[in-house]
């Protein structure tokens, strides 16, 4: 049966045309209907152990070569199903797609599954007759109403979690949040970055929406790791473990998170603003000679200075307060910038960020008159309040 289907998946050519098109992907879910069901089945019998892995997911990531994110939703889905016989076969003959299924299962928890297997054979044709988005309303309200009606005696499955957040390493090095959240955490994060989104001042290109949420949520992040205290130390800083050899600092190259991705030459000059600074000399690639003691960039007295005179970050428009803010030097660390008062400006890690990408300019005079020049060569003056 495989050897066939791989010679058909070899044989066929879908042209771009709409309805070959929207016909092979309603193949494609049957197919996804059917791998689920394996699966299901693969997982409940404990078949990945014979594998050495861990869980299922862990098996999908290494057998199927799958991200941690594909292979966690897949192990979700075809473990709900296995209590859904019903929706289960309707996805596979192809009455729901695999939208509508991922719709029904999200708002179906262990707690009230079986109230949804006693109702599949009457709600499931009509969930087939609507959009995605309906059937997730439409199973949002079911939910609402079959958890209501649960008796608070009878014995229930132990209880998922109200809150969930997921943060996995892409391919490319980049990040992917996903989070779950109950009402109330989900109308916090709402309520925090709104009033952490700044918007876009004279100088700033424009950003999307989305791209100002995410904005925020790093700055609330650093905030907190500027501001928390359980952790000794003036500022809590660094809070990432950047390896760079010497000349790169100088070159602007490329430098690595301990444990993580690969962060670019601009990122890296930033960071070499206002950062701690470990010296370790090595002797090839593994021989360690020294291993200093750290120097901070901008030490907690000039950090105090720089504050009293600027108040707040230096960007035109911009009114991010000092502990949202890190040290600029003006002539950069890798260039061979001073750490001084002359040299410092506060800025915020959106416009420090923005500062160091480009070919934005910037003269700090005397008077801590601060004159930026985009890469446009448009000129602003900021000033420090009286």
């Amino acid at each position: 049966m495989l050897t066939r289907l791989r010679e058909a998946i070899d044989e066929v050519e879908i042209f771009p045309v709409a309805g070959e098109l929207k016909e092979a992907l309603e193949l494609r879910s049957r197919l996804d209907a059917k791998i689920s069901s394996a699966v299901g089945d693969f997982d409940a019998a404990g078949l990945y152990e014979l594998d050495q892995a861990t869980s299922m997911t862990a098996w999908l990531r290494h057998e199927a070569r799958m991200t941690s994110r594909d292979a966690g939703r897949m192990t979700s889905i075809a473990k709900r199903l296995r209590a859904l016989p019903v929706t289960r076969r309707a996805w596979a003959d192809g009455t729901l797609s695999a939208g509508q299924v991922q719709a029904v299962v999200a708002n179906v928890s262990r707690r009230i599954e079986h109230l949804f297997a006693q109702a599949e054979e009457h709600v499931v044709p009509y969930l087939a007759t609507l959009a995605v988005k309906d059937v997730a309303g439409v199973m949002q309200e079911w939910a609402a109403q079959a958890n209501d009606s649960l008796d608070p005696d009878q014995p229930t499955p132990p209880p998922e979690p109200e809150r969930a957040l997921h943060l996995s390493m892409l391919l490319e090095g980049r990040y992917r949040l996903d989070a779950d959240l109950d009402a109330e955490g989900g109308s916090l994060t709402e309520v925090a970055l709104r009033l952490a989104e700044t918007p876009d001042g004279p100088a700033d290109p424009v950003r999307t929406p989305a791209h100002r949420r995410a904005d925020a949520w790093v700055d609330i992040c650093r905030f907190y790791l500027d501001n928390q205290q359980t952790q000794a130390g003036g500022r809590h800083r660094p809070h990432l473990n950047v390896v760079i050899d010497l000349d790169g600092i100088a070159n602007k190259s490329f430098g690595e998170v301990v444990g993580g991705p690969v962060l670019d030459g601009v990122t890296i000059s930033r960071l070499a603003c206002d950062a701690g600074i470990h010296r370790c000399v090595m002797e090839g690639r593994s021989a360690i000679l020294d291993y200093g003691t750290t120097t901070r960039t901008v030490p907690a007295p000039l950090w105090n200075a720089l504050v009293v005179r600027d108040r707040h970050c230096r960007a035109p428009g911009c009114d991010r307060r000092p502990k949202w803010c890190e040290g600029h030097h003006v002539k950069w660390v890798t260039d061979g910038g001073d750490t001084n008062l002359a040299n410092l400006v506060l800025a915020c890690p959106r416009h420090h960020h923005l500062w160091h990408s480009g070919d934005w300019e910037l003269k700090l005079l005397p008077n801590a008159e601060l004159h930026i020049t985009g890469p446009d060569g448009r000129t602003w003056v900021t000033r420090p309040p009286p």
